[in-house]
């Protein structure tokens, strides 16, 4: 996936709108397992917490390429690891891959955040009704742009159907609990945001 600021905002001409376009690979294009009990909605989220995997996928082909192959089976991981805690399905909201693709985590949550709402998940205690991001990311690599870009345009996105005009605040996951989460990541948070509102903006005041 190839994400630039001229592809992100693309204008319906019959519907006079610019929107916010986001390709992100759904639970049922990942072949999710189904929730071992049902999800619980909740009220529109007003911040994202920002996580990091702490490992890569698992390689299947050429270790110098990630393919969406191998993305889709690092959701299937994590979503197996989750449920093998005892938790109903993934923990997390969505999961950006270090080439710029968008995964879904927790069943439901796309379906959610486009009707303005959230649903309950488990990626930090006190926060589970707030958007959870995995980016993936071990030791103190630095992120990829295309990683900083589709976190960016996943932020933007969040805010655009939740029809703000600024993108929600983004806090580390080591705000909240005792954790190293998201590692040296932490030092990329103001700048996907600065990117993220500059998409937003773009969109709401139809630049094109």
């Amino acid at each position: 996936m190839s994400i630039t600021l001229d592809t992100i905002c693309r204008i319906d001409h019959q519907a006079a709108l610019v929107a916010v376009e986001l390709d992100i690979i759904t639970c049922p294009e990942w072949g999710a397992r189904k929730p071992s009990s049902p999800i619980t909605f909740v009220d529109e989220a007003e911040r994202i917490i920002f996580h990091h995997t702490a490992g890569h996928h698992r390689e299947i082909t050429n270790p110098n390429n990630e393919s969406e192959a191998e993305a889709i089976q690092y959701a299937r991981d994590i979503q197996a690891y989750h449920m093998g805690q005892g938790w109903k399905d993934s923990g997390h909201n969505f999961l950006v891959m270090r080439s710029g693709r968008v995964l879904q985590g927790r069943w439901r949550t796309v379906h959610t955040i486009t009707r303005g709402r959230m649903v309950d998940s488990a990626h930090c205690p006190g926060q589970n009704d707030q958007i959870g991001i995995e980016h993936e990311h071990a030791g103190s690599e630095p992120m990829t742009p295309a990683q900083r870009l589709g976190s960016a345009v996943l932020m933007a996105w969040i805010a655009w159907h939740y029809k703000r005009p600024t993108v929600l605040p983004v806090f580390p996951h080591k705000a909240y609990i005792n954790t190293a989460c998201p590692a040296n990541l932490i030092r990329d948070i103001p700048t996907i945001r600065h990117m993220a509102q500059q998409i937003l903006t773009k969109a709401l005041h139809h630049e094109t």
